[in-house]
């Protein structure tokens, strides 16, 4: 009855006709509405419903006479595959597509089986675990194969993406950009959402890993729409949290917080534990930004209780870094050695694929500005050429910068003026490059200083100080600008009450006057 009388509205009705069939035992009805059930609660990211009505379905199927096509039972396990994959839920997720594959080779379905593959790999690569990276690699390789054999274009489309992200775990990014395009290409023209959808967050994030981010903006933003066209809620978080990353580095803060705050919203939903932790984590990324070291480290410590939690090194190791930070700002510099050096090992330990040269950046540079204060020059100089190396070869401007500065502070503090400058001018011209507001104003105030100090010290020409004047008036012009977009008052004068922009502020004027 509820079939004939709602034709038009039959989807509102999938759960009331589930329940209908199951008690009366018309095993084929039943299984068709349960698994019309799971998609849409699937679609809707209500994913425990999903799963309960995918594995009703899965009971039920064995009732059915005559049996049911195979490749009915490996659409369900693909897609519980797909929704523990959302949740976080990697073991779970793994373990349904490989009853998937074990299922698709039995039945010799090629098609099913390339399916599988590809979806296993992805899995696995989204444990963020060194020792999953050999199974990324082959189920990739062997999809690719499979793919390229029976003409699955979908198959090969994926599996170039996954091989495209084992490049990036190896720091290759370009190597890896090549994959990824050639991935989009097919999957463009051939409406493959899903697959569209992931190669533009993968080239999104790498363009915002190079600190190109208005080049990373725009892709992002697609990816975002695409997934949404498709459904694939994970594909439009990482996009998310990869468009707020290129909004901060812009300096354009109030539009991250408004895109990191949509993103927990969403995270929380889909009960997308992993990017709940990242977010939390770019969120107290933002308030460093802004100078704001003890929110920031009430949100790091959040994500860091949400690693433990889910079990996610990825989550727990970047929280830590960003601990040790804040404890430095916070004049607590000691404690932040500690934190770091202690979290040092972690990372060799746990890190996993681009994290591994990520991280490695991350920490040496952190680790220089700690030990700079702490009046260890030559320590700080070692963590600043390791982070030099490495941001080099994997083409990361915004560390090439960073690196620049803190070498170039670190030759000002030995009155080097020489090699102070040269450093100062290339973070101040990478910074600038790049688009990068906090950087431009500390590399302009040192440089500043540093061309101030020569103009005094070595009897220097004119143009000297004419040119520290012009440096210090560029440092305070984004200071005041970082200040004047910050995305509420409250920020604002917690950044202009930071000490290293009260300090800045107070040397320009007399720069400027040199």
């Amino acid at each position: 009855a509820i079939e004939e009388l709602y034709p038009d509205r039959l989807a509102d009705h999938y759960q009331v006709l589930a329940h209908h069939f199951v008690n009366g035992e018309d095993w084929l009805k039943a299984f068709e509405y349960l698994v019309r059930s799971g998609d849409r609660a699937k679609d809707a990211f209500a994913n425990q419903t999903a799963l309960d009505f995918y594995a009703k379905a899965i009971e039920v199927a064995g009732r059915v006479s005559p049996p049911l096509p195979p490749r009915q039972i490996m659409d369900i396990y693909q897609r519980r595959g797909q929704v523990w994959r959302l949740m976080a839920r990697y073991t779970e997720a793994i373990a349904e597509l490989e009853r998937m594959l074990e299922l698709a080779r039995r039945e010799g379905d090629r098609f099913a089986e390339a399916q599988a593959l590809v979806d296993l790999a992805l899995a696995h690569w989204l444990t963020f675990s060194s020792e999953h990276v050999p199974h990324v690699k082959a189920l990739a390789e062997d999809a690719l194969r499979i793919g390229r054999e029976i003409g699955d274009q979908e198959a090969v489309a994926k599996s170039l993406s996954y091989l495209g992200l084992v490049d990036q775990m190896e720091g290759q990014l370009v190597r890896g950009d090549e994959k990824l395009d050639e991935s989009l290409r097919i999957s463009e023209a051939h409406g493959f959402k899903e697959a569209v959808a992931q190669d533009l967050t993968w080239l999104g994030a790498h363009a915002e890993w190079r600190a190109e981010f208005r080049k990373s903006i725009p892709l992002c933003r697609r990816a975002e729409e695409t997934a949404r066209e498709n459904h694939d809620g994970l594909s439009e978080l990482f996009a998310l949290a990869f468009r707020c990353l290129a909004l901060v580095g812009l300096g354009e803060h109030a539009q991250g917080l408004a895109v990191i705050n949509d993103g927990l919203t969403k995270a929380r939903e889909r009960e997308a534990a992993f990017i709940v932790g990242r977010l939390t984590n770019s969120l107290g990324w933002l308030y460093q930004e802004l100078g704001d070291f003890r929110r920031a480290v009430e949100l790091n410590r959040e994500s860091k209780d949400i690693g433990l939690r889910i079990k996610n090194p990825n989550v727990e190791i970047s929280a830590l870094i960003n601990i040790g930070y804040d404890h430095f700002h916070m004049g607590e510099s000691d404690k932040a050695l500690a934190i770091l050096e202690d979290n040092q090992v972690r990372v060799e330990k746990f890190a996993f694929g681009a994290h591994r040269w990520r991280w490695a950046m991350h920490f040496a540079t952190y680790l220089a500005e700690v030990l700079l204060a702490l009046h260890e020059p030559e320590k700080a100089l070692l963590e600043v050429e390791k982070a030099l190396v490495q941001a080099r070869a994997t083409g990361s401007l915004k560390y090439v910068g960073k690196a620049h500065l803190l070498r170039g502070r670190i030759a000002l503090a030995a009155q080097d003026w020489t090699r102070a400058e040269a450093d100062l001018r290339e973070a101040l011209d990478v910074a600038r490059r790049i688009e990068y507001p906090n950087l431009i104003w500390q590399s302009a105030y040192s440089l500043a200083d540093t061309l101030a100090s020569r103009a005094q010290r070595e009897r220097a020409s004119r143009s000297k100080g004419d040119e520290a004047s012009a440096v210090a008036a560029l440092a305070a012009d984004t200071i005041r600008s970082i200040a004047e977009r910050a995305p509420e008052a409250a920020l604002r004068d917690t950044f202009l009450a930071w000490r290293p922009v009260q300090t800045a502020l107070e040397d320009l004027e007399r720069l400027r006057r040199i």
